[in-house]
């Protein structure tokens, strides 16, 4: 993941590459029991035409795609 300088995700490489154009941006904090999770949720578009949902995990530093709309 590729992050602009202020932060939002710009550019992603994987199965599902390319510059990102984020729309929404929510976080979630919870205590999945005991475990804390923390992520940061943003819902993008992909190469300006594939929706998709992608999160931070900020316990690890890392980023997955959640979801891809149809």
């Amino acid at each position: 993941m590729t992050l602009s300088a202020d932060g939002t995700p710009c550019f992603i490489t994987g199965p599902f590459s390319g510059s990102i154009d984020p729309i929404a941006r929510w976080k979630v904090e919870t205590e999945w029991w005991n475990e804390l999770v923390i992520r940061e949720y943003w819902k993008a578009l992909l190469n300006s035409n594939l929706l998709c949902e992608l999160y931070h995990d900020l316990t690890n530093d890392e980023w997955f795609v959640e979801r891809v709309y149809d």
